[in-house]
């Protein structure tokens, strides 16, 4: 009996010393764009500091609305993209790139027709958005869209391009010997 209090005891301690969390990052996917490229996150990675993913369907007005407010403020941050990944079936994604086209929208945009990305990530429905580094690291999400949600996306960008970068420590050569 004693021996079983103690297991349990050690169970629980290093249940509640573990983290139950973990930081959500964007797992390595291959999609195609609008004009049937094969595009992987590592692509975009090497494009953009900090991306703004943000799930959508052309059945959707307020994701229309939403990527429509986005657009206003997209090119106002250098090294900053938004990966625009529609969520619609292989029935409707043929309407995507004319959408994005007569919005005038320069956004990078994935077709997302199998719902893997949507799986992995865990995303509940359409508009969902998130704000993404290019090391995957998910720092922002966001689920559904009223007029004034931007704002709160644009306010993560700015802090986060904000942030001064760390110092870089003493290296071999600055170390200095005192008398």
């Amino acid at each position: 009996m004693r021996t079983v209090a103690i297991l349990m005891t050690a169970l629980f301690l290093i249940a509640i010393a573990t983290p139950t969390w973990a930081a959500k990052t964007v797992p390595k996917f291959r999609l195609k764009n609008v004009d049937g490229k094969k595009v992987t996150f590592d692509d975009l990675a090497e494009k953009y500091e900090l991306m703004a993913f943000v799930f959508w369907s052309t059945g959707c007005a307020p994701c229309k609305d939403e990527l429509i407010e986005i657009n206003k403020f997209a090119g106002d941050y250098e090294g900053f993209g938004v990966v625009a990944v529609s969520t619609d079936s292989a029935r409707t994604s043929s309407q995507v790139k004319p959408y994005f086209k007569g919005q005038g929208f320069k956004f990078d945009t994935l077709l997302d027709v199998d719902g893997e990305l949507v799986k992995a990530l865990g995303i509940p429905g359409d508009p969902y958005a998130l704000l993404v580094t290019a090391k995957g690291e998910v720092i922002w999400e966001h689920s559904g869209y009223r007029k004034g949600d931007e704002k709160k996306m644009q306010a993560e960008i700015e802090k986060y391009f904000a942030a001064p970068e760390p110092e870089p420590g003493p290296g071999p050569d600055d170390v200095t010997e005192e008398e």
